[in-house]
């Protein structure tokens, strides 16, 4: 994923926006895999101030996962915030301060940044929606599509032992 950053070099233009698609079917993290519903939109400008130029891009996406509570597939959609100065590859410093994107014949590649703030935004734990009820804990029911009538009493793991005493 390229952009032509030669009008802004040139100062024809103080800002260029831009929005591209990078259609990926999936990516490997060292944990998990994941494989996109749709394909990665990046939406976002490059500016001049009055020094530096700069990126500011959302990145959006769309992947299968399983919930967190009912083991059901659906899809998720993430939106995460991708932005840094842009400086030329023949200025390559160690600036721990931001996040430099590194420009070569007036055009900046960023697919790499993209999947790393792809793969960065993946959240924890997800879920299908907000008033999922999981799965029952002795029959193994979706408690979304159906009750059951087991008896559950959660017990603190740390006073089970005093539990024991009253059986």
């Amino acid at each position: 994923m390229k952009i032509d950053l030669s009008r802004l070099i040139d100062r024809a233009v103080y800002k260029i926006d831009f929005e591209q698609s990078l259609d990926l079917e999936k990516i490997q993290s060292k944990t998990d895999e994941i494989v996109f519903a749709s394909p990665v939109k990046v939406r976002g400008s490059v500016y001049e101030t009055d020094e530096n130029m700069y990126l500011d891009a959302v990145v959006s996406y769309e992947y299968y996962e399983n919930c967190a509570r009912c083991l059901k597939e659906f899809v998720n959609r993430v939106e995460t915030v991708l932005s840094g100065r842009l400086m030329e590859t023949s200025q390559l410093s160690d600036t721990d301060d931001e996040f430099v994107f590194y420009y070569d014949n007036e055009q900046v590649e960023i697919t790499e940044q993209v999947l790393t703030s792809i793969l960065l935004s993946l959240p924890m734990k997800t879920l299908c929606n907000d008033d999922c009820r999981g799965l029952c804990l002795v029959c193994g029911k979706d408690l979304n599509i159906e009750e059951c009538s087991c008896d559950i009493q959660e017990v603190d793991p740390r006073l089970a032992k005093l539990k024991d005493l009253f059986d």
